[in-house]
């Protein structure tokens, strides 16, 4: 799984030289709404983190109960992870132990916009494909 704050892609590799399939992919690709200070008409810059942590956070925990779905209907028996390291956080608090025992790797990095073709260059080192 591939994922950021805002989006995640669900891949698979059958093994050498199958490269990797998509699967599925879980969340808009688009930006986190601006809270604004309450009857003022401006964004509160101070509560704009605040606000991308919690959208973050709860994005992960559906990440976390699609995973655990996929993992009760034989969908992998490995798994590995990639996100930036603030995503990749959220995400170990939120998969099961259940999920957890399949993670074979975590990539801190962001993949979330690379083609799938080029995904063999950024990962070839970590999966057989």
């Amino acid at each position: 799984m591939i994922a950021d704050g805002s989006g995640a892609r669900i891949l698979e590799t059958l093994g050498s030289g199958h490269g990797f399939h998509e699967q599925g992919s879980s969340g808009a690709r688009q930006r986190a709404t601006e809270p604004l200070a309450a009857g003022s008409g401006r964004r509160d810059v101070g509560e704009r983190p605040r606000a991308t942590k919690a959208l973050q956070s709860l994005f992960a925990k559906q990440l976390g109960t699609m995973l655990t779905g996929y993992l009760r209907d034989d969908a992998f028996d490995r798994l590995v992870l990639v996100a930036p390291g603030a995503m990749l956080d959220e995400l170990r608090k939120m998969i099961s132990p259940a999920v957890q025992k399949k993670v074979v790797i975590e990539i801190e990095r962001d993949l979330t916009d690379i083609p799938t073709n080029e995904l063999p260059v950024y990962l070839g080192d970590v999966v057989s494909f």
